[in-house]
This record gives structure tokens, sequence and C-alpha cells, in this order.
């Protein structure tokens, strides 16, 4: 045997035995990671659970369900997450195709004739080619849980897309029935005041106020006039946005909301039970664990790399060489590859690692955000209904102050004036009332996005 022969086997022994050695450090199955959580969030309360899925039926109003049903069914952000779906289908689909035999034919013809010989050659052939990966060290099988990882996130993507469309919907429609209800109070207002006003430049003429009087109560006119195109402005603006979500024209959706309909309250209070359950449901952390699942996949298939690769190939041939016959050839055996030089490897190996510490890290922050989204949303609510509580008993006592002026006038005790004012303290505890309630209403939906593990995917998907 030539020297050079035993050096090549030696070479590819050692490979092999480099090989084993780090198969023998292959790493253990993924484990999802658990977070380090608290029993129970600092502002729970012992009431009904708000993150369900349709969550926004709390609300009771038959126009927002319509309204996130549309967005559910329409709108681009979601019908983009469902293409993305189906492109980590057919990769997964790809990925899986690897532990699968390839195959392929390939033919050829040729004629010809050799000079002087007036013999025309004819030969034609065929081959069918086979090989298969034999996936020894677990390169297609990490390829395959990275590609399923992928194809999960894809799916909790699409979930988060609806979750955000759903609860973005709702906002908007709050805003929108604020906008309604504070510009409609504002115009009653704006009326008490000019009454307010021609009375009192009534008696300005007759010498009964002085001159500031008039001013102030021109101010107050002024005042309510300059409030009112911000008002309708912030109407215009989330019927726009309602438009957008439901890929609908503004016009339409303008006219639903003249049907009626006042502003929305949520029908109990709200609690989300165990920081873990919610953490556990939330679609955006589960993707994140799921992105994390695919990047530690990657640094299973980086290792692989190092490992010998073990093919078998066969292929047959059959060709027809014209008058001269035929024949047929044929071969069939393993082939095996070493890696020997690895520092190209190696730099894959510490990249994947990387983007795998990276990806563990971007789960940690999806808990930490996740928690105190829950915690904000939740202290928000509960706060909330206490200044709606509070509003409520105000505009309770200003409506029977109303009733007091009102009886007084009637009885000749008093001049209007009382009257008057009596109704802007009312109106303007409506406003705060409306206010409060928007408020509550938009950390209802908050604290519902943020402790919901979804709204669903539609049937097929």
């Amino acid at each position: 045997m030539s020297q050079s022969s035993i050096l090549s086997r030696r070479i590819v022994l050692s490979g092999l035995a480099s090989s084993l050695a780090l198969a023998a450090c292959s790493p253990a199955a993924y484990r999802a990671p658990e977070a380090d959580l608290p029993e129970r969030f600092a502002a729970d309360s012992p009431a009904r659970r708000a993150g369900t899925n349709a969550w926004w039926s709390a609300f009771r109003d038959s126009q927002l369900d319509g309204l996130v049903a549309a967005g559910l069914a329409r709108n681009l952000d979601v019908r983009t997450a469902v293409s993305v779906i189906r492109e980590a289908q057919a990769n997964a689909r790809l990925v899986g195709s690897n532990d699968l035999p390839n195959a392929d034919i390939t033919g050829a013809a040729s004629r010809g004739d050799s000079e002087g010989s007036g013999t025309v050659i004819e030969q034609s052939s065929a081959t069918l080619g086979v090989s298969w990966l034999i996936d020894i060290f677990g390169a297609n099988r990490a390829a395959r849980q990275g590609a399923s990882a992928q194809l999960d996130a894809a799916y909790l993507s699409a979930e988060v897309a609806r979750l955000t469309v759903a609860s973005a919907v709702a906002q908007a429609y709050v805003d929108a029935r604020y906008y309604q209800e504070a510009a409609a109070l504002t115009r009653q207002s704006l009326e008490s005041r000019k009454r307010t006003l021609t009375l009192t430049r009534e008696q300005d003429l007759l010498g009964s106020v002085s001159r500031i009087e008039v001013l102030q109560a021109e101010q107050l006119v002024t005042q309510a006039e300059a409030a009112l195109p911000a008002l309708e402005a912030g109407y215009d603006q989330s019927v726009n946005r309602l438009a957008t979500l439901t890929a609908s024209r503004s016009a339409d959706v303008a006219a639903r909301l003249r049907k009626g309909g006042g502003q929305p309250r949520a029908r109990y209070r709200a609690s989300v039970g165990v920081p873990a359950d919610v953490v556990r449901v939330r679609p955006d952390v589960r993707v994140a664990e799921r992105n994390l699942a695919a990047a530690v996949a990657a640094v299973g298939e980086a290792r692989a790399a190092f490992y010998p690769r073990l093919t078998l190939t066969g292929n047959v041939t059959p060709v027809d060489l014209g008058r001269a016959g035929s024949m047929k050839t044929w071969g069939f055996g393993p082939q095996i590859s070493v890696p020997l030089f690895n520092a190209a490897n190696q730099a894959q190996l510490s990249a994947a690692q990387a983007r795998a510490e990276q990806a563990r890290l971007a789960w940690q922050s999806a808990v930490l955000n996740a928690v105190e989204e829950v915690e904000n949303a939740l202290a928000g609510y509960n706060r909330d209904a206490r200044a709606v509580d509070a509003q409520s008993r105000l505009v309770e006592n200003a409506r029977e102050a109303v009733d007091l002026a009102q009886t007084s006038y009637e009885l000749g005790d008093a001049d209007f004036f009382p009257v008057l004012d009596a109704e802007r303290t009312l109106l303007e505890a409506r406003q705060s009332l409306a206010n409060a309630v928007r408020e509550q209403a938009l950390n209802f939906v908050a604290l519902s996005a943020a402790s919901s593990g979804g709204v669903g995917l539609p049937a097929g998907e």
C-alpha cells in the first residue's frame, strides 16, 4: 500500500473520530423556557375575567360587533398574515422533502459518422439516477423542527394580527362614540351660553349688569365655538380609522354610526387571573417562544455540519447503439463526505448560537412587556371605574340642581340666570362623564387585548 493511500485513510479516520466526538456533545432536546412571574397582578380584583376570545361582546353593542367582524374578515394586515401561513406551510413541506430520495432522468441522442467511412452512427441513452441522504447526525431532523416552529410562529403571528385589528377597531369605535357625545354636549352648551348672552345684553340695556359681565358671556360663547371643530375633527379621524381597519368607505362607516347608539360601556369589572396563565396564552409571547425554538433548531442544524454526510446513490443507463446493438450500465454505492477544515462551519455555528441568544432575550422581553401591559391596563381600568362612579354622582347632583333652579324661577323666587348656570354645570358634568366613560372603555379594550389568548383563526386556515 502506498504512503499517500495510508495518509488519506488516516485523514478520513481522523475526521470520523472528530465528528463522532462532536456527536457525543450534541445538545439535549429543546424545552420551552419558563418565566419567573409573581403569583398575582398588583392591581388584580376577584371579578370576572376580561381576556376571553370575543371580549368586545362585553360592550353589548351590535354595531361594534359588526365592525370587528368586518375588520377580521377584510383587514389587509390579517390577510397578509394568512398568506404568510401558506408560505410557512410550503416551506415546511420543502424541508420535509429532504428526507425523501431524489430521482431524476436524463436523456441524450446523437447521430454522426466517421470521416470516409460512409457509415452513419446513431446512439441514444437514458439515465435514471437516485440519491438519498441518510440523516445520521440529525441535520434534516433539526431543519424539520425549525420549519415546524416557524409554521407555528406564522399561525400565532396571524393571531396577533387579528387581535391587533380587533382592539384597534374597538378603540376607534370608542373614540368615535365619545366625539359624537362630546360634540352633541358642546352644541347644547353653546346654545345655553348664547341664551345667557342674549339675556345679559338685555340686562345691559336696562343697566342691570356691567359691561364686563357682557364680555364674560361673550367669552363663554366663543370658548364653546372654539371647542367644537376639534371634536368634529376627532370624530372624522375615528371614522376614517374604522374605514381603514375594515377596508370600507368612510361614508359607509359614518352612515352606520348615524343610525344611533351611545358610548359603549363594559358590562362587568375586569380580572385577569394568574400572570403565568396570561403569559402562557398571549399569542405574541408564544410567537417569541416559537422563534426561540426555531433558532435552537438552527443551532442543531449548524452543529450537524461538522459531521460526515452519507449519501446512497445509484443509476441505471440503457444505451442504444443502433446497428451495433445495445448495452446497459448501472452503479450503486454509498458516498461519504467528511468535513476536515471547518472554519466556515464554526463561524456559522457561532452565528446560529448568537441568534438563539437573541431569540431568548426577545422572549424574555415579550414576557416582561406582557406583564407590564396587563398591570397598566388593569390599574387604569379600575381607576377609571371609580372615576365613572364619581362623575355619575356629579351628574345626578347637577341634574337635581337644575330642577331646583327651574322650580325657583317658576315660583318667581329667582331670575333665569341661575337656571342657565345650572344647565351649563350639568352639561360640563356630562362632558366629564363622557370622557371618563371613554377612558374606562379604552382601558378595558387594552386590558382585554393584553390578557387575551387571541380571537381565533377563521375556519380552514
